[in-house]
């Protein structure tokens, strides 16, 4: 069976793998733009910063109770989805801060220890 393929079907198959490696071109270009913005955000600004939420727990779905830091003082306060109450100042002894730095996942340690668990299963 002979396939026939007329030259509007090789426009339109090259039309289509264009747009398809332009749309990944704009995904990938948005990825990286967002990657730059965020790193910048939390890198540059949280660091000039005198405010910053140490900790936060969802009560509901818009309601949560935020403990932040102000300067040199602490902070309870509830945020709804209309308005921000005070509830208490909190003494900074109180407070147990964690470091949220994530370090790197080193993916080769994960595929060694898989691999050595499943060669002792075997």
């Amino acid at each position: 069976m002979v396939w026939l393929i007329s030259n509007s079907d090789i426009q339109m198959i090259g039309r289509f793998i264009c747009l398809f490696l332009l749309s990944a071109f704009v995904i990938f270009l948005a990825y990286i733009a967002a990657r730059i913005t965020g790193s910048y955000q939390s890198n540059v600004l949280n660091k000039q910063s005198n405010i910053r939420i140490v900790e936060a727990i969802r009560i509901s779905a818009n309601k949560t109770i935020e403990i932040v830091k102000i300067g040199e003082r602490y902070f309870a306060i509830a945020v709804c989805k209309d308005n921000v109450s005070l509830l208490t100042e909190l003494d900074a002894s109180e407070i147990i801060e964690q470091d949220k730095t994530l370090e790197p996942i080193d993916f080769k340690k994960i595929l060694d220890k898989m691999k050595n668990e499943k060669t002792k299963k075997d």
